[in-house]
């Protein structure tokens, strides 16, 4: 059954490339380069997993936000990705304006607020990349459509197709020279357009800068995080029994230098797909005190969009949030699980 999904998928998703849909995507469809003689190197995972460890590059390049009434927001950006060694190189997301608006408008200043404070997350969550090359080789399989010009720089033209039906179908142009992303397309398993980055200039050098890291402190373990908290009652280390397919990515402990609070930031993946759990602990339930919420009784706040999932919820003093993609509905399952390792701990 997945087999023949995929298939028709994939098939789809060919249709898409031949005669792109105006109504799912703004984006003029790419010119057909011409092969070039000689076979052509095709893209794998490995390639594109090695490219992240190895590659410094500069981009130009347009984000286009979806609303729930399917309105699309452009905006312009630069990424600055600087390349050491590991699965999480150094970058910079920086907001250059938003198309069809004036600098210094409402929206102007409103979209220059908002990068200001997740800015960085764009990178980390809202582009194609191979985060463990072991995993995305185990939960993804790729699939070329052949060769396509993007910014100005001949490109492959690949699907990357998960094998779970609740996780995001990627369609993504990688540069044929360095194997980075130069566009990148997410899809749910209806074949509606989620997320979309347009790299419109690729450039291969980066401008140097000091990385600022004060507020946030990387740990090696759970226990290592929890210890260099000062051991603070009612913080879990998540089962990940309802999402087996993923694995610890990152464990960090970030400094909030106006509240002081701390909190346990636990990163996990599938290779590809990301999802993070949030533990903020010394925070009350705010909506302890309503005639609606039963004493002892806790509950999970969900909002939930074609393009992100988050759940909320306050557990013996600690805040707990759970956000990853809008297609991982097993997020819900994943929360209910945390959720009942906090009551069993209190």
């Amino acid at each position: 059954m997945k087999r023949l999904l995929r298939n028709v998928v994939l098939c789809s998703l060919g249709l898409l490339v031949v005669a792109p849909v105006a109504a799912q995507s703004v984006t003029p469809a790419p010119k057909t380069a011409k092969p070039a003689a000689g076979p052509a190197s095709i893209p794998s995972l490995q390639s594109m997993a090695s490219a992240v460890r190895s590659q410094d590059y500069t981009t130009m390049q347009l984000r286009r936000f979806r609303d729930d009434h399917g309105v699309v927001t452009t905006v312009s950006e630069r990424l600055e990705v600087d390349a050491n060694g590991s699965d999480r190189p150094d970058f910079r997301v920086t907001f250059l304006g938003v198309v069809g608006e004036l600098p210094g408008s409402a929206t102007h200043q409103a979209w220059s607020k908002v990068y200001a404070q997740v800015g960085p997350l764009f990178f980390t969550h809202g582009m194609f990349r191979v985060r463990d090359l072991a995993a995305a080789s185990t939960n993804y399989t790729i699939h070329d459509f052949g060769p396509v010009v993007r910014a100005g720089r001949s490109a492959r033209r690949m699907v990357v197709f998960p094998n779970s039906v609740d996780k995001a179908i990627w369609l993504v142009d990688i540069d044929s020279q360095t194997n980075i992303p130069l566009y990148g397309a997410e899809f749910d398993v209806q074949l509606r357009l989620v997320a979309e980055v347009e790299v419109q200039n690729f450039l291969g050098s980066v401008t140097p800068w000091t990385t600022t890291l004060a507020n946030t402190t990387q740990q090696a373990s759970y226990a290592a995080a929890r210890s260099y908290m000062g051991q603070p009652a009612g913080l879990v280390d998540p089962s990940l029994m309802v999402v087996s397919d993923y694995q610890s990515d990152s464990i960090e402990v970030r400094n909030d230098p106006l509240s002081g609070r701390q909190s346990l930031v636990m990163s996990f993946t599938d290779g590809v797909d990301q999802f993070l759990v949030t533990q903020t602990p010394n925070v009350a339930d705010p909506f302890a005190g309503l005639p609606s919420n039963v004493p002892g009784a806790s509950h999970i706040s969900r909002f939930r969009d074609k393009a992100m999932s988050a759940l909320v919820f306050w557990e013996g003093g600690v805040a707990f949030h759970v956000a990853g993609r809008g297609s991982l509905v097993r997020l819900d399952d994943l929360a209910e699980s945390v959720l009942r390792q906090a009551i069993a701990t209190n």
